[in-house]
């Protein structure tokens, strides 16, 4: 069998770190995988794990975007393509252009993977054209159904991300050792209670209301330091602005950005509460799923995928979107010793997701689905763009 995954880049994130794993893994069973991106810097991780990168530019919001029709369209052709697994909208717009200019005969079986609470219309609808849907959390799924224009969603189904639960688990006799060094690179947390608000740095990520509980913390007495990781790289402007916020409520020496880290299970282990303060719902939060399979205390945000974990496994961390009062004593409770996660779900691991997935490719290939009958032009689609 030969799969191809569509993603725009192969850069840091959810959806990216995804599509890693699944590739890795089907390429150690002696499948064929490749991955059609415009690169990054996961790219060389996939080649070392037997993965045949693809340069394309399926997801160049430009001119461009026409010639990678075109290159796909010769893709799916030379390399006999079984199955073809789009992660992000533009490739799927991409992929159902190319599809229309190979005869039915040829066409690969369409998976969509959808990792985000895609906005409403036309625009986002690509996502429900493809042989098979996969949602990666139940609040995904019930979001498509407001996406989906007639309702349909038998060819929706869920698989839910998955932790590497050999990465990140519960025991760290590094955790110690770990703290020590931090405060070695970062003298003004010694002493404190450490906060983790890790994911990347854009304004809807909750960093703003992070200082401000930094802020309501301090007034309290409660002797606190928030690491904020993540890539800085064209965050300047942006940093720049948390940093004067946390100046002018006094708190610029509790607030820490170290860059991208790859010592993450080493962080959350050292953390003593993880946050997630996502503005708008999350489609999983792998990092909240991260942090709870470490063993460490998650408040956060009650709404998608992040609502949807805390009340699996640690429901004291639920907090009402944007309720500063209410962040603030579950956030104290936490660090007077509320109570430790719940075990964590097997169906949650990577493993798992996994299996499924490969199952999935598996079935629909061996079946008799009309390859690519929902992504290519047709009914539903041309329906669709009428009804917007």
């Amino acid at each position: 069998m030969t799969v191809l995954q569509l993603i725009p880049a192969m850069d840091s994130g959810g959806a990216e770190y995804c599509v890693l794993e699944q590739s890795r893994v089907l390429a150690e069973s002696g499948q064929r995988v490749l991955v059609g991106s415009a690169g990054g810097r996961l790219e060389s991780v996939l080649s070392s794990a037997g993965v045949e990168p693809v340069r394309l530019l399926c997801g160049a919001k430009s001119p461009r975007w026409l010639w990678a029709v075109l290159q796909l369209r010769r893709l799916l052709l030379r390399e006999r393509v079984d199955v073809v697994d789009v992660h992000s909208r533009l490739p799927a717009w991409c992929l159902r252009w190319a599809l229309r200019l190979l005869p039915p005969e040829r066409r690969p079986v369409v998976v969509h993977t959808v990792h985000g609470m895609n906005s409403r219309g036309w625009y986002s609808r690509v996502m429900l054209r493809a042989d098979v849907v996969v949602a990666v959390s139940e609040s995904v799924r019930r979001h498509l159904e407001g996406l989906s224009a007639d309702g349909d969603m038998r060819r929706v189904q869920v698989i839910s991300r998955g932790v590497d639960c050999r990465r990140y688990r519960r025991i760290w006799p590094s955790r110690v050792g770990w703290r020590a060094e931090f405060v070695r690179q970062c003298p003004a947390a010694a002493g404190r209670f450490l906060l983790l608000l890790p994911g990347r740095l854009v304004r809807g990520k909750g960093h703003a209301d992070l200082i401000r509980l930094l802020a309501d913390l301090s007034e309290a007495g409660v002797d606190v330091h928030a690491i904020c990781p993540g890539s800085l790289s064209g965050r300047e402007r942006y940093v720049g602005e948390l940093v004067r916020m946390a100046t002018q409520l006094g708190v610029a020496d509790r607030l820490t950005f170290p860059g991208i880290r790859d010592d993450l299970p080493e962080v959350y282990a050292g953390a003593d509460v993880v946050l997630s303060l996502s503005v708008n719902p999350e489609s999983f939060s792998l990092t909240t799923a991260e942090a709870l399979a470490v063993g460490v205390p998650v408040v956060g945000y009650d709404h998608g995928g992040v609502g949807e974990l805390l009340r699996r496994i640690f429901p004291g961390g639920l907090v009402v979107p944007g309720d500063r009062q209410e962040l603030f004593r579950r956030v104290r409770w936490a660090l007077q010793g509320g109570a430790v996660p719940g075990e964590f779900p097997g169906d949650l691991s990577v493993g798992e997701m996994l299996r499924k997935t490969v199952e999935l490719y598996e079935k629909i290939v061996s079946g008799h689905h009309r390859a690519g009958e929902f992504a290519a032009a047709g009914g539903p689609c041309a329906a669709d763009l009428h009804r917007t």
